[in-house]
């Protein structure tokens, strides 16, 4: 059997990165000559940070910069110069935050000769490991082969050509008159007329996605099988696109699909810590912002007349509508000419506005509605009642985003921009319905930690 293609996901970064990290601070601890000797140059003797505490802690410390700036995000683009810069900031980040708890926590010291060599030998050890990890990955590439070359097929492939992602579609099998000869997308179509586990084998193919809305026919099914037999793996196109992409097809489920996601059931653990984290959440939130909140609202006050806060029916968990607070952030005649979509550089926005929306603190009044039960932290965004009505119509099964409580960050909001059409609502509503159908306390994390990233750059 050939040699499988190097795919890690975000949980393998994150050992990897708290790996590198312990080994850089062990590293930098056992050559620092003033800890070894434990004296300074006047002879007195300094009391350090115990060795495995300090790499502990930074690994942790480091595996979590490293989400926040996105590193172990496994969709984001394979570029050299911007990873190894967001390397150098996850380092500083997790430096600082290590040196904070190591001073103001612990009430202890660390030589300043490790953190500048920890700070230097971290961010090359975690760019090292990404390039080595694409190259080899590039080089082999996962080899797909798609059963169907119809819209679904060329969904699969022209996904796989943007992500960038190490995967290569080889060909496509269709029996229709498209097969034998064509080429689609630039990929050859063949229809097998030999064994598909032959075709398989010349074609070197690692995985097999199955494309055919309709379903296959039992003999399809009984070559398929023949192929699992050479090591070969086979998948649908809904747990390809759920497990390679995170996001869950709209276009291809069916009702029964919820009745399989029924997380109540499914997760009643799981929901019950939701709810008390969202509680702590939102106590914490408003307490700590607080005083923002204060400068906030006189720097509303002065920039333009009207009230402080601002709020809208929205549509909750069943679709209950329910009153959501923000601080305004807009002018007072933004909706004159009726409801409209927010988009990226509204007009209407104040230059107050603008600041607030960047900081995401036009957002911390919802921590009100945590408090009151009808949002949470994380879920789906909550939709506007005139929009929803028009977008149930649209986009199918899109009335069953608001099977969980709409949240103030979630999957949708930090895996696509923000959008202003029903073709925007229809993509987001795929990252729904997979936070839908995998919601789980790692699945928060990574949320929490990108929606921290994306203030942090400003982002939207």
């Amino acid at each position: 059997m050939r040699r499988k293609t190097l795919i890690l996901d975000s949980t393998a970064w994150f050992v990897i990165d708290g790996l590198l990290a312990g080994g850089a601070m062990f590293l930098s601890f056992m050559i620092s000559p003033s800890y070894r000797l434990n004296l300074n140059a006047e002879g007195e003797v300094l009391y350090h940070v115990h060795l495995w505490q300090a790499v502990w802690l930074f690994a942790i410390t480091l595996a979590i910069a490293a989400h926040i700036f996105e590193l172990q995000n496994p969709l984001m683009p394979r570029h050299l110069a911007p990873m190894i810069v967001r390397c150098v900031g996850a380092s500083w980040l997790a430096m600082t935050l290590f040196a904070a708890m190591i001073f103001g926590v612990f009430y202890e010291r660390v030589g300043r000769l490790i953190l500048v060599q920890v700070v230097t030998y971290c961010p090359l050890l975690m760019a090292l490991a990404r390039y080595m990890v694409w190259r080899q990955s590039g080089q082999e590439k996962w080899r797909l082969l798609l059963i169907g070359a119809g819209r679904t097929g060329c969904h699969v492939a022209e996904m796989v050509r943007n992500s960038k992602l190490p995967f290569e579609v080889v060909a496509f099998v269709d029996h229709t008159e498209r097969g034998e000869g064509g080429r689609v997308q630039d990929v050859p179509v063949f229809d097998v007329k030999a064994s598909l586990a032959q075709q398989v084998a010349q074609l070197r193919v690692d995985e097999i996605v199955t494309c055919v809305p309709s379903g296959l026919a039992r003999t399809s099914m009984d070559e398929l099988m023949a192929c699992l037999n050479l090591g070969v793996q086979v998948t649908n196109y809904d747990s390809f696109m759920e497990g390679r992409f995170f996001e869950v097809p709209v276009d291809t489920i069916r009702a029964d699909w919820f009745l399989h996601s029924n997380l109540d059931l499914v997760h009643p653990l799981y929901w019950r810590l939701k709810g008390v984290g969202d509680l702590l959440a939102a106590i914490f939130g408003l307490l700590l912002a607080c005083p923002f909140l204060l400068l906030a609202a006189i720097a509303i006050k002065l920039e333009s007349r009207g009230p402080i806060f601002y709020s809208q029916i929205r549509a909750g968990l069943l679709n209950k509508p329910y009153r959501m607070w923000k601080l305004r952030s807009m002018r007072m005649d933004a909706e004159a000419s009726g409801p409209q979509w927010a988009s990226q550089g509204d007009q209407r926005v104040t230059v107050v506005g603008r600041f607030l929306r960047k900081t995401r603190l036009d957002e911390v009044p919802q921590f009100w509605n945590i408090l009151r039960g009808e949002m949470s932290l994380i879920g789906p965004r909550p939709e506007r009642p005139e929009f929803l009505e028009m977008l149930a119509k649209e986009i199918p099964f899109y009335i069953q985003r608001h099977l969980v409580k709409p949240g103030i960050t979630g999957w949708a909001q930090i895996n696509y921009p923000y959008g202003d059409s029903v073709e925007d609502a229809a993509k987001k509503l795929k990252f729904d319905f997979y936070y839908i159908k995998y919601a789980s306390v790692g699945l928060d994390m990574q949320i929490v930690l990108r929606s921290i990233g994306a203030i942090m750059r400003g982002a939207r």
